[in-house]
């Protein structure tokens, strides 16, 4: 994938808070059986397109910053469809690196052949503390309740049938890159996990929500396309050494 575009947004506006970031409820339905309570995270939502996740962000920071990354042609340069999405509200201007400090930043990962989101990673941070039990009472007012065996650790998965799962789990990825998998018994997964810095007090949290089968879709469609890119640059390689007979 090759990076080619910035879009800065001027720091003003009003704050968001990040629990009320965390409570909106997406408008939008998700066209898939396997679903949690919702299919978003403050609003940005699984299966959506690029540009209907860019016009969520915008209205839901407009201090955030942008950087869009493309899915590659075969010749290397960057295509007309988006790969991922970063924004984020943070004092410098690289958003490709890590940064635990950042406020509120989203990463959303789409897949070439649909178009639609399929993975979300969101951080954010307060300094002045968030309260972990209060937004673990949103979360599972908007979710259902956690599965998780962890204190400060909220987990919501669903199999395909959309049934509650215990072994459905979806947090490899994060700001630097989207998942590398997927389980196809698997429907939406969701992990919520606090960095406390006082009983009941986390300095922030960070948010994976996943979608399996749409997961499965667009990779399935992007290992597809990059066998067939092999196999053409095999061909094209054995047609330029056809003639290379040495004696026997």
């Amino acid at each position: 994938m090759t990076s080619v575009s910035w879009i800065s947004i001027g720091a003003q506006g009003a704050r968001i808070a990040a629990l009320v970031a965390l409570v909106g409820l997406s408008a939008w339905a998700m066209p898939v059986k396997a679903q949690l309570g919702a299919p978003d995270v403050a609003g940005v939502r699984l299966g959506a397109s690029a540009t209907e996740v860019e016009q969520t962000l915008r209205a839901l920071d407009p201090r955030f910053k942008f950087l869009k990354i493309y899915f590659a042609e075969a010749n290397g340069k960057a295509s007309a469809s988006v790969a991922a999405i970063k924004a984020a509200v943070q004092q410098g201007a690289d958003l490709r690196g890590i940064d635990w400090k950042r406020e509120n930043g989203f990463a959303v990962y789409f897949s070439e052949s649909t178009g639609q989101a399929y993975a979300i990673y969101r951080q954010a941070a307060n300094p002045q503390g968030i309260s972990i039990p209060q937004t673990e009472a949103a979360l599972t007012a908007k979710y259902g309740p956690t599965r998780g065996l962890y204190p400060g650790i909220y987990v919501r998965n669903v199999d395909a049938a959309g049934k509650p799962s215990d072994s459905c789990g979806g947090s490899g990825f994060g700001w630097q890159g989207g998942p590398g998998g997927y389980d196809s018994k698997c429907g939406q997964a969701l992990k919520v996990q606090f960095d406390p810095k006082a009983p009941g007090v986390a300095a922030g949290f960070q948010t994976w929500l996943l979608d399996h089968q749409l997961a499965k879709a667009a990779l399935e469609a992007s290992r597809a396309k990059q066998q067939a890119a092999a196999q053409e640059a095999g061909r094209k390689q054995q047609v330029s050494i056809r003639g290379n007979k040495p004696a026997l």
